[in-house]
């Protein structure tokens, strides 16, 4: 499969990214012209109902959209569980720092205050429940832990770099 992929992969991928713009592309060029518009056409100035029976982009989405589902449950999904069979000893760095990660963020969750001050309002308005809104401010603070010890790993590496 590795000789197939290193082979054929980046012509294969780029022979779909060019068949999904094509049909991308003629969806929207024929379904243009045959609703009575041309490439000029402001579809935003359009009302409500004109805009409802727009339905020629949907092709080029739907197909990114599956593409991309695809694309990630075999990065992620298949290609990862096969390297944690294939290399052991990197996986247990892998799952020990996925647990240490889990175990921050529900550490956060546990303590996240779910009332926000100023957005209770919006809140009722949108729905949003004590444990999505704790959801989300563990999630908040988790990428924001995360993207300090980044930078922080590359000032002192840049540092260590420096007196080498």
């Amino acid at each position: 499969m590795y000789k197939l992929l290193t082979k054929y992969g980046q012509t294969g991928a780029l022979l779909l990214g060019i068949a999904v713009t094509a049909i991308f592309l003629i969806t929207v060029m024929s379904g243009l012209s045959s609703s009575g518009y041309d490439m000029g056409t402001d579809l935003n100035a359009l009302d409500d109902e004109a805009k409802a029976a727009i339905g020629f982009f949907n092709p080029g989405l739907w197909l990114t959209i599956i593409l991309a589902v695809i694309a990630i449950v075999l990065a992620f999904v298949v290609f990862g569980i096969w390297d944690l069979i294939k290399y052991p000893k990197s996986a247990i760095k892998f799952l020990i720092g996925f647990v240490v990660l889990l175990v921050i963020f529900f550490a956060l969750y546990a303590s996240a205050n779910p009332e926000v001050v100023g957005f209770e309002d919006k809140m009722m308005q949108n729905d949003i429940t004590d444990g999505i809104s704790k959801f989300i401010s563990a999630g908040i603070w988790t990428t924001i832990g995360l993207l300090t010890v980044a930078f922080l790993a590359m000032i002192l590496s840049e540092i260590r770099n420096a007196f080498k």
